[in-house]
């Protein structure tokens, strides 16, 4: 526990950790209020079982007299309205203490989440290349959402525990010896919970992690990979992948909620025998019944809110075991932002120039090996791009001709080497060297939504340019398709355009990446895919640019590149022009 707050101190700001002071606050109030409902609901039965109770009760004897009641009837009326009235206002109190407590957790989890996915987004693409993307997307969702159930259980730990300190208090000011009777047996039997079943449920939690992540993953290569699932009749294969990581994940769960349970069951049967036992012993000594009132009542009291705060505090602690592994995955993928103060995306700032870009793009003494490998991929490499030529770039597969174009758009971090865009280092402003260059891969990303979305990419609806979609539309010979539509740029195209041919989602990719009329652009094997008339098709509209843009076009085809103005060979780790010169 102490690891767990010390994690919280540091994970959480100082807004959020001052919001949980004052709802440690509200609790202490809140104990307050249960205690009393407690003590009155004690003398109000005092008070109507006992018609000697002014005698046998100081307590009932001075409220008589503050009362100042004509007769021991109308008292014993004030007192039950008076119990009504606590206990109205201490459930009022905890209410707007447990809609507070609700809205600082569910707000926070979102917050939370967001931070991890801000996080994610600040990472290098190289991050990526290895990347579980089905852990991402749980620890970004499932981690944090049990790292809130968590907190959610270490506050309502602090309340429940704060509520039983009132209640055992007054209860060992009523019956000190039967109090610490109790006390005794539930600190042992708390204690030998704790050792037997923590492990348990730490253990569940660190399966549900891998099993849940494991769930992210079959459904997510079922959904991308349906074609050859079904054409090569596969559909039982992952059905079956996906009901074996169910299994551990199901068992999991049923492993929590049942030791979750076991110590309510328990704690009831001990506590309930050792409180019998205490009576026993003392009709057994020979005391007389109405002697016994104090000890009925403290029974009573405890049995009405102390057991059941027992058998809570047991459940969060068990919440708070089950939980930790997710909460450790969320502190450690936030740890860079603590320690360095991450927090903040101000580095995708869309009001950002373009680099410009007017005589020649080079790439001097680039080393670049693959994370964790020593194979260098490029050896002290030098490639020049003159501004507005067309360059092709060529080599057989594995050469690293995807490589230069990833390390060309930074996405790569090489070991030596700088690129320059007119002289001057890219790095100084990368997010206006990416605005200059538009990026067509082979597989063209599609978000699941219109036209006008996908190549108005991460454009906000309202900020669209009309104008520049068309434009762009136009310049991809896609625009006349587009106006046939229905709903012209306004139609669906199907999750990963699946409504589209293969052509016409690389004419949106060429729309997408002319949109933001970029100087250079990029073409990392586009045509490869495309059978050999929707290729040359798609290379008109490419070509079409030749003179207006700076091109770079990766392929394996030489007619691909045939009209380029330079062709690099990629080869032993260097760029070797092949054809053309500078």
């Amino acid at each position: 526990m102490i690891k767990i707050l010390k994690k919280l101190r540091v994970l959480l700001d100082k807004k959020q950790k001052r919001t949980m002071a004052q709802l440690i606050v509200l609790m202490i109030v809140g104990a307050f209020w249960q205690t009393a409902g407690v003590g009155m609901l004690v003398q109000a039965v005092n008070v109507i079982i006992d018609a000697n109770a002014l005698q046998n009760s100081k307590a009932v004897a001075a409220m008589y007299r503050l009362s100042g009641s004509g007769s021991y009837e109308s008292f014993s009326i004030m007192v039950m309205v008076l119990l009504i009235l606590v206990f109205a206002v201490k459930n009022i109190f905890l209410y707007f203490q447990q809609k507070l407590t609700f809205a600082f957790v569910y707000t926070n989890q979102f917050r939370t989440s967001e931070r991890m996915m801000r996080n994610y987004l600040r990472r290098g693409y190289e991050f990526y290349l290895s990347a579980d993307t089905a852990a991402v997307q749980r620890n970004i969702t499932s981690d944090v959402n049990n790292m809130y159930a968590m907190i959610l259980a270490i506050l309502q730990l602090m309340s429940d525990g704060v509520v039983s300190l009132f209640i055992g208090g007054y209860c060992l000011a009523t019956n000190g010896a039967m109090t610490i009777t109790l006390a005794a047996v539930i600190t042992l039997l708390m204690v030998l919970i704790k050792v037997v079943l923590k492990p348990v449920m730490h253990r569940a939690g660190e399966e549900n992690r891998e099993y849940y992540s494991g769930l992210f993953k079959w459904i997510s290569q079922t959904v991308q990979g349906i074609k050859e699932v079904k054409v090569n009749g596969k559909e039982q294969y992952f059905v079956e992948a996906y009901r074996e990581c169910g299994r551990g994940y199901v068992n999991a769960v049923q492993k929590y909620s049942l030791y979750n349970n076991i110590p309510k069951l328990l704690m009831e049967a001990v506590c309930v025998a050792a409180m019998m036992g205490y009576m026993i012993v003392q009709v057994a000594l020979g005391k007389p019944a109405e002697n016994m009132l104090d000890a009925i009542t403290t029974l009573a009291a405890a049995a009405l809110v102390l057991l059941p705060c027992v058998n809570r505090i047991n459940q969060q602690m068990n919440q708070i075991a089950y939980c930790e592994p997710c909460f450790m995955g969320v502190s450690d993928n936030l740890q860079d932002e603590i320690d360095e103060g991450k927090v903040d995306m101000s580095f995708a700032s869309k009001d950002v120039q373009k680099l410009p870009v007017r005589k020649s793009i080079e790439l001097r003494d680039i080393t670049y090996s693959y994370p964790n490998r020593e194979r260098l991929i490029f050896d002290h490499a030098d490639m020049t791009i003159p501004v507005g030529t067309s360059v092709g770039i060529v080599g057989t597969t594995g050469s690293g001709k995807s490589t230069i174009v990833d390390i060309l758009l930074g996405l790569l971090e090489v070991r030596t080497g700088t690129i320059y865009a007119d002289g001057r280092d890219v790095r100084e402003n990368y997010r206006g060297w990416l605005k200059n260059i538009g990026y067509i891969p082979q597989m063209i990303f599609m978000l699941d939504g219109t036209i006008r979305s996908n190549v108005a990419f991460g454009v906000p609806k309202d900020e669209i340019d009309e104008d520049r979609l068309w434009e762009a539309l136009r310049e991809a010979q896609l625009d006349e398709f587009v106006r046939t539509l229905p709903e012209g740029a306004d139609t669906g195209i199907g999750e990963r355009g699946i409504q589209l041919s293969g052509g016409q989602r690389q004419r949106i990719g060429i729309a997408r990446a002319l949109y933001h009329d970029p100087e250079v652009m990029v073409l990392d094997e586009a045509t490869s895919a495309l059978d050999n008339d929707t290729e040359a098709a798609v290379m008109d509209s490419i070509n079409r640019l030749h003179g207006r843009k700076t091109l770079i076009i990766i392929a394996h085809r030489l007619q691909t590149i045939e009209k380029c103005d330079l062709v690099y060979r990629i080869e032993n780790g260097k760029a070797v022009i092949e054809r053309g010169s500078l």
